[in-house]
């Protein structure tokens, strides 16, 4: 409603009711039939439904051998819910807050043929599995738990090296890991957030919280999209009073045009190729020019994509291997890939999609994310289109802008007036960062100039791509405009 965008046909007949809710097949409804929460979130310990109903019932889930259990293989669970170390069972001390832990057949001795442990229950003798194990089909031996298939990008936020009964985390260089031994952290100069408020462009320190404004234009002119150039420390911006992409050196404050009469809902910037490129979704088309073009009365760009493109509005570079992703919210939304010269396009992803408004890539995962305004979500797929994770979160109304840094996927509100955070993997931890009087539009996550490990890291960690985009060297011996095809 009031999306500006019209979704029912005059006459058709809606009937909106809580008690009809429809849930995707990666989630389930509450209760209450007030929302839906991810299969994830089911036993968790922690409330996710309004009324508390993903925890309820939790206690009574089996204990299957083969299969996970609310409780792990060395323990025992409670008849409330609550888990106990199998040592504990039938040690003529009620250790369970209702006792089931004693009496029954505690008195049955063990003589199976157990691979790990033994030990007696209320239920007669069981075998026991360790840390990192699971009681297999046979009811006797144990197998170890993978980790890293099993939790995916929930063990681990960027490497994961799983071993019998156990795994680890590792970082691409660049990182460090974080002293809980799952996510990693940037070195160097702390992180810092681009986000674009009205007229003016702030600097928020993701550690620190410390907030600066960085960039500042004429109060009647929006700053829109915006992407950072690394290698000069520039900040690019659509402004859409004077339908100009605009530039300002965050080092001397100098400010120009790069040019004029566009209109975009989304730039980005190959710092690699030394390129800027724009998308228009009214007129179908994903355009290029030069960096370092300075405005002269004459349009100098090119149309790199055309024909075919259903609305295109997102878009996001991977200089390094010469690709690029966007997102078209037309009659058939859907996600593509191409070569950054427009050539080998693809599809990939075209199903269950809404309006995916803000993509963001996270390189250390090879993933991609999106927010979809329509279905009020958050997924992520990896880049080749496969392992496609959907969560839907109530916070997500109005998303314009993405970005991913670490262990936390941002994005910017416009119908709440807010920039937001939660955790990539979970979905969880939702934060208000900033809430200004005014819309927020474009957001990044720039690496500040060569000091930061971000570049080195990224080039060491995918040494493949090193020679991929073309135009890094000599702009690729070309006169004009140089469009890597990897």
């Amino acid at each position: 409603v009031c999306s500006a965008r019209v979704d029912v046909r005059s006459g058709d007949l809606y009937w909106l009711a809580f008690l009809h809710l429809s849930c995707s097949r990666t989630h389930v409804p509450c209760r209450d039939g007030t929302g839906c929460v991810a299969q994830e979130y089911l036993c968790d310990g922690e409330k996710d439904c309004a009324d508390g109903s993903d925890e309820d019932g939790c206690a009574q889930l089996c204990d299957t051998p083969g299969h996970p259990a609310p409780c792990q293989s060395h323990e025992y669970p409670c008849g409330l819910g609550s888990c106990l170390n199998a040592s504990l069972v039938c040690n003529s001390q009620q250790d369970c807050a209702d006792g089931s832990d004693e009496g029954g057949n505690c008195s049955v001795p063990c003589q199976r043929s157990c691979t790990h442990l033994c030990y007696p229950s209320p239920q007669g003798p069981r075998c026991w599995c360790g840390p990192g194990y699971r009681l297999a089909e046979d009811g006797l031996s144990c197998m170890d738990i993978d980790e890293c298939t099993e939790w995916g990008k929930g063990a681990c936020s960027q490497t994961c090296l799983n071993a019998p009964g156990s795994y680890s985390c590792g970082c691409l260089p660049g990182y460090l890991l974080d002293p809980d031994g799952h996510v990693c952290k940037l070195t160097g100069p702390e992180p810092k957030l681009l986000v674009a408020v009205q007229s003016e462009v702030l600097s928020y320190g993701l550690r620190s919280g410390q907030e600066e404004v960085v960039l500042a234009t004429d109060k009647d002119h929006v700053v829109f999209s915006l992407d950072y150039d690394l290698v000069e420390r520039k900040v690019f911006w659509m402004d859409l009073a004077t339908e100009s992409i605009r530039w300002q050196d965050l080092n001397s404050r100098k400010k120009g045009t790069l040019v004029k009469g566009v209109r975009s809902d989304c730039i980005a910037v190959d710092w690699l190729g030394r390129n800027l490129y724009w998308t228009d979704g009214v007129a179908g088309q994903v355009l290029a020019t030069r960096l370092g073009a300075a405005w002269q009365g004459i349009p100098e760009y090119t149309v790199v994509m055309d024909g075919d493109l259903d609305q295109p509005h997102s878009l996001v570079l991977q200089p390094l291997a010469g690709l690029m992703y966007w997102s078209e919210v037309g009659s058939h939304s859907r996600l593509m890939e191409a070569s950054m010269d427009g050539s080998w396009r693809r599809v990939l992803l075209a199903q269950g999609l809404g309006w995916p408004t803000a993509l963001a890539l996270d390189l250390p995962t090879q993933r991609i994310f999106w927010l979809d305004e329509k279905l009020g979500s958050v997924g992520s797929a990896h880049l080749d289109g496969s392992s496609v994770k959907v969560l839907k979160l109530r916070w997500v109304q109005s998303p314009f802008a993405a970005a991913v840094c670490e262990g936390q996927l941002y994005w910017s509100e416009r119908k709440t007036w807010s920039v937001q955070q939660v955790d990539k993997a979970s979905g969880k931890n939702r934060t208000v960062l900033l809430k200004r009087h005014g819309q927020p539009h474009g957001l990044q996550v720039p690496s500040w100039g060569a000091t930061n490990p971000a570049v080195p890291a990224l080039l060491i960690s995918h040494p493949a791509q090193h020679c991929t985009n073309g135009c890094a060297k000599s702009n690729g011996d070309c006169a004009q405009l140089c469009l890597p095809n990897p």
